[in-house]
């Protein structure tokens, strides 16, 4: 695509320059009908009929940017490298049509000479919206090139935090279990007492990847996550992950599958001897579609089967079925905002029965989330995320003797920021509060936690 890119590109700068386009003005009316079609998200129908004119209109700067952005949001990439190219032979400044030029050698997939181009803009010292959006390039360039180059990459982290509600249990738990189960006088023990504590957390990652041919890849990695809370040992956890898989980049398609295994451990404080713990055990296979519908839209599907198993509580362990869809859309304006949605579905399917009844807890699930990302200078943005999960339990009584039917809403807040203090290393801070309203009042609860973490990449 590079080479070919290059060819059409010398083929237009000579016909310019031996005179072999128009130098005809294109009439005001076909221009502005362009611009109104480009303006209601039409690009199609903007370059179906600017193409028709090209004949006769190439060649003048305001004819050949117009058909450059309508061939790009349309996906007509070499026609949009050629207009573009166009206007920077008359009008070597044009910023637009360097920007779009530059854009439109990423979504052909000709990295090295979209690189080229967005340093050369950055260089110009662009308006900040212009240098945020460039800077997004860059990292995605950057990130395009490591699959095609085997090798390593990962993260390193560490943070403080605190956290209001470590167990995730009502305030008044006697009241919740008279509403839950009609017995009176209970009194919060173990895992049902409300804890808070400030915490420590530390986490690393690393992943090798390898090009394959033709846009296959082939990679591995795992991750580790341990968090300690002061004065509550109890609930400290260690975390572990294992994948591997393989993915397809075909354009502006993209395909990935992977295995996984994750390993999670923590005692918790549940009386019994042998004492159960809330340790846990998931093995996943996940496969995820993703296609660009132009260089700022994305959508995807997934779907996860996973194998979820409690060592020392059994009645707990459930293999799931989760679908999932996403859009992702980035905006070239101020801040260049990010907003990301995704939702998905579940069928949670429970292996055992509570001991001596034939009830199990099997549950549906489905939720939606967003994400909205603002840069405020190219080295701090500020975030937020919104989610929101509706839990059905299947069988009656699973989780309760005096409810019938279990139904949870479980809302999350986020919000935070990160700061780039450097090439590869940030800092987090954020904020969450989350909450979940059951009927079934022993699974009512609100937790806020507030944390700090720096994190580096390592590539």
């Amino acid at each position: 695509m590079k080479n070919r890119a290059r060819w059409m590109t010398a083929l237009a700068l000579l016909a310019l320059a031996s005179g072999g386009m128009a130098s005809a003005q294109a009439p005001a009316e076909l221009l502005d009908r362009a611009r109104r079609l480009l303006n209601e998200s039409n690009p199609k129908q903007a370059y179906m009929e600017l193409i028709k004119a090209e004949p006769q209109y190439a060649g003048t700067v305001d004819f050949d940017y117009l058909l450059g952005v309508a061939s790009l949001d349309s996906g007509k990439i070499d026609d949009a490298i050629v207009a573009f190219e166009r206007v920077l032979a008359l009008k070597p400044n044009h910023a637009g049509a360097q920007m779009d030029l530059a854009r439109a050698y990423f979504t052909a997939g000709s990295f090295d000479l979209a690189e080229a181009a967005f340093r050369e803009l950055a260089a110009s010292n662009p308006p900040p919206a212009a240098q945020e959006a460039i800077q997004r390039y860059l990292e995605a360039i950057h990130a395009r090139k490591r699959q095609t180059t085997a090798g390593w990459q990962g993260y390193a982290e560490l943070g403080l935090g605190y956290d209001s509600n470590i167990t995730g249990v009502p305030t008044d738990f006697g009241a919740a279990a008279q509403q839950s189960f009609g017995i009176v006088g209970i009194e919060a023990t173990g895992n049902s007492i409300k804890r808070d504590a400030a915490f420590g957390t530390a986490a690393a990652a690393m992943e090798y990847s390898m090009p394959l041919s033709r846009g296959w890849s082939a990679f591995a990695g795992g991750e580790a996550r341990g968090r300690g809370y002061s004065g509550e040992s109890k609930y400290n956890s260690l975390s572990g992950d294992l994948h591997a898989g393989g993915a397809l980049n075909d354009g502006p398609t993209q395909w990935r599958a992977v295995a996984g295994y994750q390993h999670f451990n923590q005692d918790g404080d549940a009386p019994g001897d042998p004492q159960p713990k809330n340790d846990r055990r998931t093995a996943n296979l996940q496969g995820d579609w993703k296609y660009s519908l132009d260089q700022k839209t994305q959508v995807g599907l997934g779907v996860t089967l996973s194998r979820v198993r409690f060592p020392s509580n059994e009645v707990e362990d459930f293999d799931q079925l989760l679908l999932s869809a996403s859009w992702l859309h980035s905006f070239e304006s101020k801040g260049v905002p990010l907003l990301y949605l995704s939702a998905f579905a579940s069928d949670d399917r429970a292996k055992n029965n509570i001991p001596f009844t034939d009830i199990d807890k099997s549950k549906n699930l489905a939720g939606l989330r967003s994400y909205l990302q603002y840069s405020v200078t190219p080295k701090l943005n500020v975030f937020n995320a919104l989610g929101f999960v509706y839990r059905r339990d299947k069988d009656a009584f699973a989780r309760a003797t005096e409810v019938e039917k279990g139904k949870d809403k479980f809302a999350e807040f986020l919000v935070g920021l990160n700061w780039q203090f450097r090439k590869s290393c940030a800092v987090r801070t954020q904020y969450s509060y989350t909450r979940n309203d059951s009927n079934i009042a022993i699974y009512d609860f609100d937790r806020s936690e507030v944390s700090t973490a720096v994190r580096c990449e390592i590539n």
